[in-house]
């Protein structure tokens, strides 16, 4: 992969248990942000692929062979020591055991679970939307706005653990983005249309795709589909 001028691009391992709690570990001394959690993974060297940057990274700093894992979304954040491009990354099949190489504590949690330190800011609000269902159905607990009303809206309902929005191109996606929504659906048709660099900016679902089609979506950088 090629690194921005200025921005740094980093893989960031979503790794999934089997009964769904996630793996975070502590920050390590003398790093930024020391003694915060976050999910593991590290910076990506020149020309190197960011799947390729997980497994190497998981590797060298927790022993964790990544067998597999698929893109999900990402984003950027401006922290005080440098502009990252965050590449979240999916991953259900891995092989402990787990070391901790650089003296990091590390455990797993559910999406709503606290961790014994803060989090690093973009952590924490990606970890909530773990649990958002892979395939979608209307639920108590989760508000998708249209796309007229997502047009129409500049103030994110809080009463929802999930809220997202129906959308038509990049556009709409960056605005439920600035929103702070969880999660985007678009039509299967317009799947790339959403895509920023040929990645999702936020959980995407893709509507009309069938759930025995789950794995092929994913494989493109999809959260989830909605038959």
């Amino acid at each position: 992969m090629k690194e921005a001028e200025g921005i740094i691009e980093v893989a960031v391992g979503v790794l999934i248990r089997e009964d769904g709690k996630m793996l975070l570990s502590s920050r390590p001394a003398g790093k930024p942000y020391e003694g915060y959690w976050e999910f593991p993974g590290g910076k990506a060297e020149a020309g190197e692929d960011i799947a390729d940057t997980l497994a190497r990274e998981l590797k060298e700093e927790l022993g964790i062979t990544v067998n597999r894992s698929t893109p999900w979304f990402a984003m950027e954040h401006v922290y005080p020591h440098g502009h990252v491009r965050l590449h979240f990354r999916k991953c259900r099949d891995f092989l402990g055991p787990i070391v901790a190489r650089e003296g990091q504590t590390f455990d797993f949690f559910a999406g709503t679970q606290r961790t014994p330190g803060p989090l690093l800011p973009m952590d924490a609000r990606v970890m909530n939307r773990v649990d958002l269902p892979e395939v979608y159905e209307p639920a108590k607990d989760i508000l998708c706005l249209t796309t007229s009303a997502l047009h129409a809206t500049i103030v994110r309902d809080r009463k929802y653990r999930w809220v997202g929005a129906r959308v038509a191109d990049l556009n709409d996606a960056m605005k439920a983005r600035a929103m702070d929504f969880d999660f985007i659906i678009v039509p299967a048709a317009g799947f790339d249309a959403v895509l920023l660099n040929g990645e999702a900016i936020l959980p995407t679902i893709v509507e009309g795709a069938s759930a025995a089609d789950l794995a092929f979506w994913q494989e493109r950088g999809a959260h989830g589909v909605a038959p």
